[in-house]
């Protein structure tokens, strides 16, 4: 038999109304359920360029002095990375523009393999003697992100670290679905060949552009 308490909890939009009207509680419990994903995907788009723990809060501040503007009969999650995208563009361009940050070209060698790394392990979970081998990859995986173009490097952290659909995505960044997808697989292929020293070692959900959904 089911608590009454899990029953009744409030979904997002509940606890936006309520936090909108100043229930301190329910803005917690708001935003705590987003904090995990909302920073990784801050992190992965700032991070290098400025503080992710400065932007989050930023979002976060932003998102609440906001949340008068959101429709509750809309996406949550949805409307806040849409406004954390938002701000994290905002970010890179003012970086660019000063001439203290440009995103590295990436050009593809005409001898570089075509190999998928990214699907090629049937492992999710590596065993104890490929745990190294896991760890350089994930932190090669980490460097490559910043070296994508940005606008490649947002779909990609929005689709593999926050699961969002690309319809979600195509909503989020105010781009055609089609678009997102393009994206999606202009990152996919960089990081095919970028990554493909670690063919066989790297865990197989490190991208799954093809999923359903």
């Amino acid at each position: 038999m089911y608590k009454s308490e899990e029953i009744l909890k409030p979904d997002d939009s509940d606890l936006a109304i309520r936090g909108h009207a100043g229930d301190r509680k329910a803005l917690e419990e708001l935003f705590g359920r987003h904090e995990k994903g909302l920073y990784s995907f801050v992190n992965r788009l700032v991070g290098g360029v400025a503080d992710p723990a400065d932007v989050y809060q930023d979002v976060v501040t932003r998102a609440i002095e906001n949340l008068g503007r959101f429709n509750p009969k809309l996406s949550f999650g949805t409307w806040l990375f849409t406004l954390a995208a938002n701000h994290c563009k905002n970010i890179l361009r003012s970086r660019e523009q000063r001439g203290k940050f440009h995103m590295p070209s990436m050009k593809r060698r005409s001898d570089d393999s075509e190999e998928d790394i990214l699907e090629s392990a049937p492992d999710r979970a590596p065993g104890p003697d490929r745990k190294t081998e896991s760890a350089e990859f994930v932190d090669a995986l980490e460097r490559e992100l910043r070296n994508l173009p940005r606008l490649q490097r947002e779909v990609f952290v929005l689709r593999e670290f926050s699961d969002f659909s690309f319809k979600e995505i195509a909503a989020i960044l105010k781009i055609p679905e089609a678009t997102a997808r393009s994206r999606m697989f202009l990152a996919v292929e960089h990081l095919r060949v970028r990554l493909r020293a670690f063919s066989g070692a790297a865990p197989a959900s490190s991208a799954r552009p093809e999923r359903a959904q």
